[in-house]
């Protein structure tokens, strides 16, 4: 079967536990729409596109349970939006990118990358030697008012990308077709892959 044609709009992918093999596209950053990316349960190879970091919407990625090697990408670090991830049981190396955002993520997003450091992985030794502070309520209250502001991001960058980008889309023919021919080129990329490894 030759696949031909994606007439959707994409906002999320979902293909995960669908033994997809190879790299991941890196034409994969042009679907600026996206705000939900679930690649895991694959055996996607190779390292994680830097592109990825384009998709200044994404809230949710998870590219668990591959065979995806190398650093996590320092651009990732600009997914202001990402409320979820998890990058878990790999074959991940390098330290964890130091970013507001990226340290938000308890060590469960990076379990099973024995070559992966840093925070948070190590915070419990961290936690082993640091001081104990006098100004307990201070810092309770300054925890309460980051983890705050990290709940409200995902809810204001909907927003955003609802009035930026979405409403432009819907009204722009022009925009459409642009849009549409990104998402047929990653896809039919990822499926002809599949479907000859089928044939094979």
């Amino acid at each position: 079967m030759e696949f031909l044609k994606v007439l959707t709009i994409f906002t999320s992918i979902d293909f995960s536990c669908n033994n997809f093999q190879g790299e991941i596209p890196k034409d994969i950053g042009d679907l600026k729409l996206l705000y939900v990316l679930n690649l895991s349960g694959n055996g996607f190879t190779g390292r994680i596109p830097s592109s990825i970091g384009q998709l200044r919407q994404l809230e949710s990625l998870d590219l668990s349970q591959n065979k995806l090697s190398g650093e996590i990408p320092a651009q990732l670090a600009s997914l202001n939006f990402l409320s979820v991830l998890n990058l878990s049981f790999n074959q991940l190396v390098g330290r964890i990118p130091t970013s507001n955002q990226l340290q938000t993520f308890s060590e469960n997003s990076y379990l099973g990358n024995r070559g992966l450091c840093g925070f948070p992985l190590n915070a419990s030794f961290k936690a082993k030697d640091a001081t104990p502070s006098t100004s307990d309520g201070r810092h309770s209250s300054s925890r309460k008012e980051i983890k705050w502001e990290y709940n409200i991001a995902p809810e204001i960058g909907f927003v955003t990308g609802l009035g930026i980008v979405i409403w432009p889309l819907l009204l722009s023919r022009r925009w459409r077709r642009c849009y549409y021919k990104h998402v047929d080129r990653i896809l039919s990329r990822i499926l002809n892959h599949q479907n000859k490894r089928r044939a094979s």
